[in-house]
């Protein structure tokens, strides 16, 4: 038994030792590459905006001296419709806690810094896996706006005509593949969007695995990003890792429930405004500004001894141009990267 001096053991020490609690909520939950803040922002004063794409462009003919010049209507566009989602979450500020807390202040502030987080996390995620068909109350995200769902075999061409995505099959990721994806994006995208294990693979395939020994001038390169950390680009095109693109069931842009079906995207994104034919984020109401987020505080909770806090956003991914987003599925994380 250890020898406490005074007392009769280190359990009648311990009675005359207060323990002091820090002040807040030490960060345990760290997700980077979000996509909100790198959407331009389009303010609507509406619940759904409407756009036409064109499908058929206008073309012309030679003609000889004298030779009629015959009226010509052959020009299609296919209309497309961004609604507007509400994302929304209350929490109760009790009573009992905001008037027998040392700083009420603090109080507060805590729960709204998790509200706010909460809600954030929501959005990021939906930015890339949401799904109407799935439930309706939510926004398509980046998986799900293209004119047709992901399926098993896509190989840039179809039957239909031209598809942006490309099916690898659970298999490795080719150089080559990634070259089409950035040209599938038109004129050029701003990002290709990855997780940080299919980062690795790519940085793997360059400094470890000697595809860089084998092609002198590899496309993977090196640089600073804007804050001077280090930065990955492909053949010039930035690679931005998103700790919200989670492994994902096969041929399709949901998630897997587990995350452990080793199978990810690629994402090659060209960022703008509808009518510039970009991806953006349209918002409406009093969504926007610094809070980004409508904060209500609610004085008087029924059945409860409690006020209330808030937080709504009306918000919703919008994609101008179908040549504004290219993936590639499906690619097999436990193989590594071949030119």
């Amino acid at each position: 038994m250890a020898i406490v001096g005074h007392w009769a053991d280190l359990d009648e020490a311990q009675k005359l030792v207060q323990t002091k609690l820090l002040a807040g909520v030490i960060q345990e939950v760290y997700e980077n590459g979000g996509l909100l803040k790198m959407l331009p922002v389009m303010a609507i004063d509406s619940k759904s905006i409407v756009y036409n794409r064109e499908t058929t462009p206008p073309g012309a003919a030679f003609y000889d001296i004298h030779e009629q010049i015959p009226w010509t209507a052959d020009v299609t566009q296919t209309q497309k419709t961004c609604e507007l989602k509400r994302v929304a979450r209350s929490s109760i500020l009790d009573r009992f806690m905001m008037d027998t807390y040392k700083d009420p202040n603090d109080y507060r502030t805590i729960v709204l810094s998790q509200l706010t987080k909460g809600c954030m996390r929501t959005i990021e995620d939906k930015n890339i896996f949401g799904d109407i068909d799935n439930d309706a109350a939510e926004y398509d995200g980046i998986g799900h706006l293209f004119n047709t769902d992901a399926a098993d075999g896509n190989n840039w061409t179809a039957a239909g005509g031209e598809v942006q995505m490309y099916d690898m099959a659970a298999g490795a990721l080719s150089c080559l593949r990634v070259r089409q994806l950035i040209d599938k994006v038109k004129p050029r995208p701003d990002i290709l969007l990855c997780s940080q294990t299919l980062q690795n693979m790519l940085s793997g395939a360059q400094f470890e695995r000697g595809i860089a020994a084998t092609y002198p001038q590899s496309v993977i390169t090196l640089s600073k990003d804007e804050f001077g950390g280090r930065t990955h680009y492909f053949d010039g095109v930035r690679l931005v890792v998103s700790d919200y693109m989670l492994n994902e069931v096969d041929n399709t842009g949901d998630k897997d429930p587990g995350n452990d079906s080793i199978i990810t995207s690629l994402y090659a994104i060209r960022f703008g405004q509808i009518m510039d034919g970009g991806l953006c984020l349209c918002i409406g109401g009093r969504t926007g500004g610094p809070e980004f987020f409508n904060i209500a505080e609610l004085d008087e909770l029924e059945d409860y001894d409690a006020s209330g806090i808030r937080l709504t956003a009306y918000c919703s991914l919008a994609l101008g141009s179908s040549k504004s987003l290219a993936r590639i599925h499906s690619i097999g994380e436990a193989t590594a990267v071949v030119a």
